[in-house]
């Protein structure tokens, strides 16, 4: 039996779609005062996506603060608290979807991530694949951490920009 996988490029299937952290990944990469890259993950997030019939979509990512890993101990516990994600005050960020878009063949997903007290835009272009009853989304956004209310560094100290990245692998609830 052959499976058969779709790459969607105008719309989403309709229905509930549930994030299987197991199978899925939230990466992040920032650069230091000595242009070296800081590459990590939260290794704890939840997310649900919900699809219409007309293609519209709501849903959100959530993701825990503490879960920060970059592979350096006393790094991640500085990030964890410091003024910078503060996360026994704020334990969550949180990506809420506003729209998916469609056009030249591609998927953009427009949306607001709220970290700490700061809610920042942010829209950026999605691939999706469908498969059975998953569905697999990858893009990627870079975004100011001025902005996200994240520039807690002496300047120089970090880049003043990130990158975001996330492969999420939903499948079907309903």
């Amino acid at each position: 039996m052959e499976e058969r996988y779709e790459e969607l490029a105008d719309r989403l299937p309709a229905g509930t779609w549930r994030v299987d952290p197991n199978s899925s990944q939230v990466n992040f990469r920032a650069r230091t005062l000595f242009v070296l890259p800081v590459n990590g993950f939260f290794d704890r997030f939840s997310g649900e996506l919900r699809v219409d019939q007309d293609g519209d979509a709501q849903g959100e990512l959530v993701i825990e603060t503490a879960s920060i890993q970059t592979g350096i101990g006393r790094r991640d516990e500085e990030l964890r608290g410091g003024g910078y994600f503060l996360a026994q005050q704020h334990p969550e960020m949180t990506f809420t979807v506003g729209s998916l878009t469609a056009g030249n063949d591609r998927l953009e997903l427009n949306g607001t991530l709220q970290i700490r007290d700061r809610s920042l835009p942010l829209s950026f272009p999605v691939t999706a694949i469908a498969h059975g009853d998953h569905l697999h989304l990858e893009g990627r956004v870079r975004f100011d951490l001025g902005r996200a209310g994240l520039d807690w560094a002496r300047p120089g100290m970090v880049g003043r920009t990130a990158r975001a990245s996330v492969a999420l692998t939903l499948r079907r609830a309903n």
